[in-house]
């Protein structure tokens, strides 16, 4: 992982600290290449009967953006997810 990557989350953790009462509900926006095998490995990183997710494709329907909100203890959590997704390959987080 990029310092500069790591460096965002510590940052993230401590906005999400200051910023957000926890336990909370989190809404996670990722974009990604509109195809199926992407879409799944995404979703496969989240227990889906635990969240609420939407869907919405671009206007050329060459990407898709999947908001997924799920009910998170503490930051912790919610970067040790942005970190697991990351590995994804042209994930973007939003």
């Amino acid at each position: 992982m990029r310092k500069s990557s790591l460096k965002d989350f510590e940052k993230l953790r401590k906005d999400l600290e200051k910023y957000q009462e926890w336990p909370s509900d989190y809404i996670f926006k990722f974009i990604i290449d509109n195809n199926h095998n992407k879409r799944e490995e995404l979703l496969s990183k989240f227990d889906l009967t635990l969240c609420r997710l939407s869907t919405k494709e671009s206007s050329n329907k060459k990407y898709i953006s999947i908001t997924l909100i799920k009910h998170m203890m503490n930051p912790k959590q919610v970067i040790d997810k942005y970190i697991e997704v990351s590995k994804i390959d042209g994930i973007i987080s939003l």
